[in-house]
């Protein structure tokens, strides 16, 4: 979504990748189904395999971006904590370039006629994180997780200053619930040149001036 937002060749990208993904899921029934010819695949395969490497590209990139400083940010929120955590994000791709998205296509070209959909490309791809080498959606608390996101979310912050030339606002729904204190203050305490709008269902306290509490009650809004 924030590649979209950034490079809408990205998003016409990702259009017709799905276009043709939906179009040969369909075609790989119409085989089992009708007895059509399992030599138009190769026409298929070839398209994903060229749209999946460009969108494969743009992923890389922006992942690189996050890992840059993914760790400094992540430093702002967990610095004190009593062990430092180290954060890594790693993409999860199935192939690196378009040969590769071609050959694993065809290796699971029975697969794909027996379920009747593509079972392996870009689609697939999806990104882990961890901490001190775990991977925090599996093993990690629900603290860690949440500090994750937060951290995900200021990068994203970040990058998107960087490329547009201003820093979008920021909006966080309910994020305190798991974090202890010292990660609030100190994520609290270090968002700077950043409108931000927080919601939640109790007191904040942060040392900056420029900070307006609304408190709604019954549908009535009263700035404190």
């Amino acid at each position: 979504m924030m590649i979209s937002s950034l490079k809408p060749t990205y998003l016409h990208l990702l259009n017709d990748y799905n276009r043709v993904l939906e179009q040969r899921n369909i075609y790989l029934k119409q085989i089992v189904k009708e007895g059509k010819s399992i030599e138009l695949l190769d026409i298929f395969d070839e398209q994903l395999a060229d749209l999946g490497y460009q969108i494969f590209e743009y992923r890389k990139l922006y992942l690189q971006k996050f890992s840059d400083i993914i760790q400094e940010n992540h430093d702002i929120i967990t610095k004190n904590t009593k062990n430092q955590e180290i954060i890594k994000i790693k993409y999860i791709s199935n192939a690196v370039d378009k040969d590769g998205f071609i050959n694993n296509l065809k290796k699971t070209r029975n697969i794909d006629l027996q379920r009747g959909f593509t079972s392996t490309g870009i689609h697939r791809d999806d990104f882990l994180i961890y901490i001190n080498k775990k991977i925090v959606s599996i093993f990690g608390s629900q603290g860690q997780q949440r500090t994750t996101t937060l951290t995900l979310k200021i990068c994203e912050l970040k990058i998107v200053t960087e490329e547009i030339g201003e820093s979008p606002i920021l909006l966080l729904d309910d994020f305190m619930s798991e974090l202890d204190e010292k990660r609030r203050k100190s994520f609290l305490n270090n968002l700077n040149d950043s409108q931000v709008i927080i919601t939640c269902t109790d007191n904040i306290e942060v040392k900056k001036n420029n900070i307006k509490t609304f408190y709604v009650e019954n549908g009535k809004i009263e700035i404190q």
